[in-house]
């Protein structure tokens, strides 16, 4: 059965949204269309790319995702290294290395840009910073004067996982105008892009749930206290008041524990796959073959 995925933006909680996609994949369904936003966007573009459940799990829970983390220059300094890599580099760290090994994952499906994917199968959300707009790749790229074709598609979900001051906004050349545009994490646009998918199949939507206590006290500590308090309490505080599930023809709620961050160690990323896994598993009825 044929199915159009919506993934909501969560961080290194993509772990278990991949987890979701493995089950929903096991159960038989196939993702025709995928939108994500943050992480969500990462899972995404495996999904469309054409990763089945086995290849998820191998590839995402058994990632070294503390690897993914590549400092700017000046956060590698003691003391006040952070603080002046927001002054300088406008984020701790650099997305390189997750376009790096994003870029690999999808070559091996034999995708590059965004010419090699059926026409709108992936569209990924992310927030241009410099005009204060949310935006979707690939349709928002004529704007820019680019051609959608020939666009990375690893380059546009980093776009949309580039967490304020945890990543630095990553920069696109704006070929009308000719100035810097720099994008950051879709979250600010549109965490749950519900409204940006094709309704041409039945929608599943892909919602984390917080497992657990989500009680979090933060010191906060001069500028890098303050940015990384503001960031933690926008993934998370979303999850503290109800949330609009309309649009769906089924909403997904994906277990993740709170305490998951780049720091997560190889068995708490295979468990955070297997407890969402194992959840929607029991969620979907499994399709029948006609």
């Amino acid at each position: 059965m044929e199915i159009n995925g919506v993934f909501e933006g969560g961080g290194v909680r993509g772990i278990a949204l991949a987890g979701a996609a493995a089950a929903t994949l096991d159960r038989g369904y196939h993702f025709h269309r995928a939108v994500g936003t943050s992480a969500g966007a990462l899972v995404a573009a495996l999904v469309v790319a054409g990763y089945n459940a086995k290849e998820l799990e191998e590839e995402v829970a058994g990632l070294n995702w503390r690897r993914l983390l590549h400092p700017t220059p000046m956060a590698s300094l003691p003391l006040l290294g952070k603080h002046l890599a927001l002054m300088t580099h406008r984020g701790i760290n650099s997305t390189d290395r997750i376009e790096a090994v994003w870029s690999q994952l999808l070559l091996r499906k034999g995708v590059r840009t965004f010419g090699d994917l059926p026409e709108g199968s992936l569209q990924v959300v992310a927030t241009d910073l410099t005009h204060g707009s949310g935006v979707a790749f690939p349709h928002c790229l004529p704007g820019y004067g680019l051609n959608p074709d020939t666009f990375l598609v690893a380059r546009a979900a980093v776009m949309s996982a580039a967490v304020p001051f945890v990543f630095a906004p990553v920069p696109l050349r704006d070929r009308l105008t000719g100035e810097k545009v720099l994008f950051s994490d879709g979250a600010m646009a549109a965490n749950y892009p519900i409204g940006v998918v094709a309704k041409d199949r039945p929608v599943f939507g892909f919602r984390l749930s917080p497992d657990g206590d989500t009680h979090v006290h933060h010191s906060i500590r001069g500028p890098y206290g303050l940015a990384k308090a503001v960031i933690v309490s926008g993934i998370r505080a979303r999850y503290s008041l109800p949330r609009t599930i309309e649009g769906a023809d089924e909403v997904i709620s994906v277990p993740v524990r709170d305490d998951l961050d780049f720091d997560v160690t190889p068995r708490q990323a295979r468990a955070a796959f297997a407890r969402a896994y194992s959840s929607v598993f029991d969620q979907l009825a499994p399709v029948v073959a006609a």
